[in-house]
């Protein structure tokens, strides 16, 4: 049958469509059960839904740029504190401030275990719990747990709710610090979070400090 008459036969037989819409993915309108809606206008309609679900994810992609734009800026500001400070406690005080002033972490605990860093006692920590819980983060670990030496680091209120643990490592690898990050509320740091900017400051701060400590 040629296309010519099947538009012959529809033309004679209008209901055709109507009655055999659910197959052809038609629809009828509900004032007028002799209307049906034709195939142009259903791929406009899809088109339309289509346009309008691209036009949510790019706005979540540009929303998504804009947070990490932010991210990669505090963590300059953070990176120019540590290189415009000498000496370990000023750059453990420059941590703590950069960290409250462009992440809001003003619960931070930093212990080390380098020689260099004996005499710094309210951040030397050589206890074997410390270096092996460090040893063993991979990556940095975000989540509602740590140790009750950890926990001894911060005091008891408020009650803090998610944490996020970072191993420092030097240049072979091995360990020679721990930081903490906390806070009270418990979707601060998460088990799915990505760890990629915790990362990043792990590995600026692991650099800074044992510059500093392998001077003296």
């Amino acid at each position: 049958m040629h296309s010519e008459q099947v538009l012959a036969f529809l033309d004679e037989h209008p209901e055709f469509l109507q009655q055999h819409a659910a197959r052809f993915s038609l629809q009828a309108s509900p004032q007028n059960g002799e209307r049906v809606v034709s195939f142009v206008e259903r791929q406009l309609l899809e088109l339309k839904d289509h346009n309008r679900q691209l036009e949510a994810q790019l706005q979540q992609l540009a929303e998504r740029a804009q947070t990490n734009e932010r991210i990669v800026a505090k963590l300059h500001q953070l990176t120019l504190a540590q290189l415009a400070h000498r000496g370990l406690k000023q750059q453990i005080a420059a941590l703590k401030h950069s960290l409250g002033e462009e992440f809001q972490l003003n619960r931070v605990a930093l212990r080390l275990w380098h020689p260099g860093a004996e005499a710094e006692t309210e951040h030397y920590n050589a206890q074997n719990e410390v270096q092996g819980l460090a040893r063993n983060l991979a990556a940095p670990y975000c989540g509602p747990y740590v140790n009750d030496e950890v926990m001894s680091w911060f005091p008891a209120i408020p009650v803090l709710q998610s944490f996020a643990q970072v191993a420092l490592r030097d240049a072979g690898g091995q360990a020679f610090g721990l930081l903490v990050l906390a806070s009270d509320d418990a979707q601060r740091f998460t088990f799915d979070m990505h760890t990629q900017y915790l990362s990043q400051i792990g590995e600026l701060l692991s650099a800074s400090l044992l510059a500093t400590l392998e001077a003296k």
